[in-house]
């Protein structure tokens, strides 16, 4: 375990160091700043990420080259994450450039591998859930700490199930990804100073679909474990797919902007930003949670579970419909 320990070390401590100095860099230069508030936090973990992970191979003595993948497309994202926070990409040019990483992704061999379907039908569904993924977190970047503290959560869960599976390759970017997201964090919670900015939140948004494809789940014995991901990643997903439905009934196109998130509503409910950051953390956790138990119970049990989160969901919509928050 000290190896672990190690490299979460490094990467956590060099989320925080690159964030702070950045920071610094870009208030003393006026680059990359949103107001008084420096976008620098993708930058700051894209490289903390590199440097951990080159450390972590080294370490673990390992080739991993859909890791490496990963890392390629991943600071390709944050690069054109960062023209983004410079000059503001239409939703057009936003799509055409995820679905370039997401090609990438699928050529290098980072696809989903489900039982009886053929290569095109696992293209398919990696294709969409990378650029599903990677825009939900870019929306759940709606207040301080919210998507570097949700990927910090959802990174821990692969970790726990990349441990249970003995699966070294999963492990390493999980840790990596969960210490990173760790040392951006100290800087980010309410109220933050420093943000992730679009290049940041695109960039984790990639790693964690990544992750998710990434790491085994399933048995012959526990179909309901393909689930898991998707369990795992419930509450970005709940939060665009609401998201989207909330804008739809209020007759505004999809992609517009709004304030129907699940956080803003949660927030006009009386909650201060700290505590609605803190229950947001706690339904990720709770997802999170049930995505882990998922793949360690049997069908039965794993249906019980799929329907339940399900009902949970459901829920969430017919209780957040009726909360109203200005725009």
């Amino acid at each position: 375990m000290l190896k672990y320990a190690v490299i979460f070390f490094v990467a956590s401590s060099l989320g925080a160091v690159f964030t702070f100095f950045l920071a610094k860099v870009s208030l003393r230069f006026k680059l990359l700043k949103d107001g008084n508030i420096p976008l620098v936090g993708g930058l700051a973990v894209g490289a903390a990420f590199i440097i951990a992970l080159v450390l972590g191979g080294r370490i673990f003595g390992l080739v991993m080259p859909k890791v490496w993948a990963v890392a390629g497309v991943g600071l390709l994202m944050l690069a054109l994450g960062v023209i983004d926070d410079l000059k503001e990409l239409s939703v057009i040019q936003k799509l055409l450039t995820q679905s370039l990483c997401a090609l990438l992704l699928i050529f290098f061999g980072v696809r989903t591998e489900i039982m009886y379907f053929g290569f095109w039908p696992n293209a398919l569904i990696t294709f969409f859930g990378i650029l599903s993924i990677t825009n939900a977190f870019n929306l759940l970047d709606i207040m301080d700490g919210l998507a570097s503290g949700i990927s910090l959560i959802v990174s821990s869960a692969f970790l726990v199930i990349a441990f249970l599976n003995a699966d070294l390759n999963a492990q390493l970017l999980s840790l990596v990804v969960c210490a990173i997201s760790m040392g951006f964090l100290i800087f980010n919670l309410p109220p933050a100073r420093v943000y992730l900015g679009n290049a940041g939140s695109h960039f984790f948004g990639l790693l964690i679909a990544s992750l998710a494809l990434i790491t085994h789940y399933a048995s012959s014995g526990n179909a309901f474990a393909l689930f898991s991901p998707l369990m795992i990643l419930g509450l970005p997903i709940i939060d665009t797919t609401l998201l989207i439905v909330f804008r739809i009934m209020k007759k505004k196109m999809p992609f517009s902007k709004s304030r129907d998130h699940i956080a803003l509503k949660i927030g006009a409910l009386g909650f201060s930003p700290l505590e609605t950051i803190f229950i947001m953390y706690l339904l990720g956790v709770i997802f999170s949670a049930c995505g882990i138990v998922l793949t360690q119970v049997n069908n039965l049990f794993a249906a019980v579970i799929t329907v339940s989160v399900f009902l949970f969901g459901i829920g969430i919509f017919l209780r957040l419909i009726k909360i109203e928050v200005n725009d």
